[in-house]
């Protein structure tokens, strides 16, 4: 499911000061091709064509990031390599509906 937010994996933009244009700038970064990315010691962003699927984004992210850090419980959860993942976000490109 991490292909819904638009890539391999889900960015983390590095920390800077909240209302700061370097924070701009990191999340710009970090959201470059992406439809979320997290902030460094501040949360996470999803971004969406309306505020309802800009939320339903933002609640993704938020659904694997507990979903990992369950994973993690048991160990290294298995993380698809570079080839796989690129069709898995081909698929969700196409198959998925997303943009």
């Amino acid at each position: 499911m991490v292909a819904i937010c638009g890539g391999e994996n889900v960015r983390c933009a590095p920390y800077a000061t909240f209302g700061t244009q370097r924070l701009s700038e990191h999340v710009l970064t970090a959201l470059d091709g992406r439809n979320a990315c997290l902030l460094s010691n501040h949360g996470s962003i999803g971004c969406g064509v309306d505020l309802a699927a800009a939320l339903a984004m933002a609640q993704e992210v938020e659904h694997l990031a507990h979903t990992y850090l369950l994973a993690r419980q048991l160990g290294e959860p298995l993380h698809l390599d570079h080839d796989e993942m690129q069709r898995v976000v081909e698929k969700f490109r196409s198959s998925y509906g997303q943009r």
